[in-house]
Parts: C-alpha cells; sequence; structure tokens
C-alpha cells in the first residue's frame, strides 16, 4: 500500500488550523492560516512541498465543507494544483460515532 501525507485543514469563518501528518501518522507540520492574510496562503504551500520532498509524496488536503468558508482555501489549493478532498460533516460525523463507545 502506499500511503501519502495528509493535510487536515479545521476550517473556521476567520482562520482554519491546517495539520499534516505523515504516512506513519506522525504530526509532520502545523499552521494558522488567516484568511485576510496572504503570507499565510504562501506559507502553506511551502510546507506542503516541503512534506511532499520529504516524503517523495504529494499531500492529499482534507476539509470539512463549511458552508461557504471552505471555498476559499479549495479554490486557493486546488488553483496551485493540489488535490482538496471536501468532506461532508454530517458523514464524518456518524463515521467518529460509529466506534460504539
Amino acid at each position: 500500500m502506499n500511503l501519502k501525507p495528509i493535510a487536515g485543514i479545521d476550517v473556521s469563518k476567520y482562520f482554519s488550523e491546517m495539520v499534516v501528518i505523515s504516512p506513519a501518522n506522525e504530526i509532520v507540520a502545523r499552521l494558522t492560516i488567516h484568511h485576510n492574510n496572504p503570507s499565510d496562503f504562501d506559507r502553506a504551500i511551502e510546507i506542503l512541498k516541503k512534506v511532499e520532498e520529504d516524503f517523495a509524496a504529494r499531500p492529499i488536503i482534507v476539509m470539512e465543507a463549511t458552508g461557504h468558508y471552505h471555498k476559499i482555501l479549495s479554490r486557493f489549493f486546488t488553483s496551485n494544483g493540489w488535490d482538496v478532498a471536501i468532506i461532508n460533516p454530517i458523514q464524518s460525523n456518524s463515521i467518529k460515532n460509529a466506534g460504539g463507545s
């Protein structure tokens, strides 16, 4: 199995939190992306490129659909050539709760 790094983004109204995990599920980077700060977006790209270089695999970006707030990030990353997966929060919540605890 060829595992890739994952960049998970928790989206909110004014800023988002990005955490990148390695194929071994270790946190390798964190970044707060303020939606009104272009340098934060540039820093996110720098981090993703470094992770791609370090693991010889392009990270996949995953975020929940959050009204319209996720669209800014999604458009930015896809226009810069990154794969973005938008997850329905109802489905992700039901998966989280399926553990039966």
